[in-house]
């Protein structure tokens, strides 16, 4: 499955929650779906979750041929599997795919939908240790990244803005997106959100690398005279929030790749690049607690994890560098 597809498959998936759209040629298809998505949605997961959850099963939908999702056999799924190994997918994404298949499954079975249940035919999901590997990238070679963006095109200076907010302020890709001209305070030099993960709220410092390139961004790409609130737009009529912003993380192995930095056995997403933002931070003795802040985190161990911290630096990490007001 190339890119092209898997965008595809996510797009119809996000017009399906989001505009009611039907996702099947097989009318017992989309009712499965429907009885799905509340599901998904009375377990209180957001929309860009169930887009994805749902993202997994228009997959193996596909592979069925359309085939209604009831009749569907061990065979079926080890065939799918198989077949999905062959992709050029990460481990991770292999894996989310097997165990969004199960869950499907388990819930489908539960209802009497299928004669088959996740459990059944997936007993255990193992994650590869290789997908839980940190990739992070140096500060040398993050400037690399940065100076092979083409900043004279419109394109380039989008691209250019959306990485700049993660290597320098270590947003998550979901809160680029969902960013907003009101979150922005020229005069403080601030910005403020509420995290679109966690609903925190955040504010951070608006630095110079990150507002140069903003100002550019709306001053010569944005369409002017536009009420929506959202720094992201499209740049044709109907105007509409940029939401498939979320799909670009093949940017950053494009650029990476012109910069000539080696990503083989490296993650190469947004991801890659939040993470190497806080390690910077990390080398440069920031204290836990205001890298915690900054990323987002309500616990500080999670901060420990993500850093793959050394416990011998944590005595000479525990004085608090001011970061973030």
């Amino acid at each position: 499955m190339n890119t092209i597809q898997t965008k595809d498959a996510y797009k119809m998936a996000q017009n399906f929650v989001e505009k009611g759209e039907i996702i099947s040629s097989n009318n017992a298809n989309n009712r499965i779906y429907k009885k799905y998505y509340h599901y998904l949605i009375d377990l209180e997961n957001k929309n860009n979750t169930i887009i994805l959850k749902i993202m997994y099963i228009i997959f193996l939908e596909r592979y069925l041929g359309n085939k209604s999702l009831k009749t569907i056999t061990k065979e079926d799924i080890y065939n799918y599997i198989e077949k999905c190994s062959n992709f050029n997918w990460s481990f991770s994404y292999q894996d989310n795919n097997k165990y969004q298949v199960k869950s499907f499954l388990n819930w489908s079975y539960q209802n009497n939908i299928t004669k088959i249940s996740g459990d059944m035919v997936l007993p255990k999901i193992l994650w590869h240790q290789n997908s839980n590997i940190r990739t992070y990238y140096t500060q040398e070679e993050i400037t690399k990244l940065l100076n092979v963006i083409d900043t004279k095109s419109k394109r380039g200076k989008e691209d250019y803005l959306i990485i700049s907010l993660i290597c320098y302020l270590g947003l998550r890709i979901s809160d680029v997106v969902n960013l907003k001209l009101s979150n922005i305070n020229f005069n403080e030099n601030t910005i403020s959100i509420i995290q679109y993960k966690t609903d925190n709220y955040l504010v951070l410092p608006l630095v110079e690398e990150v507002k140069y390139a903003l100002l550019d961004y709306l001053k010569n790409v944005r369409p002017k005279e536009v009420s929506l609130d959202y720094v992201f737009i499209t740049n044709t009529l109907p105007y509409k929030q940029k939401v498939e912003i979320k799909t670009y993380k093949h940017i950053v192995k494009k650029y990476l790749e012109k910069a000539g930095i080696d990503i083989n056995g490296r993650k190469h997403g947004f991801h890659s690049l939040r993470h190497s933002f806080s390690t910077s931070l990390l080398n440069e003795n920031v204290s836990l607690y205001s890298i915690s802040t900054i990323l987002g985190h309500t616990d500080i161990k999670s901060t420990m994890s993500y850093l793959d911290v050394d416990i011998s630096k944590l005595k000479e990490l525990a004085l608090e560098v001011p970061y973030v007001k």
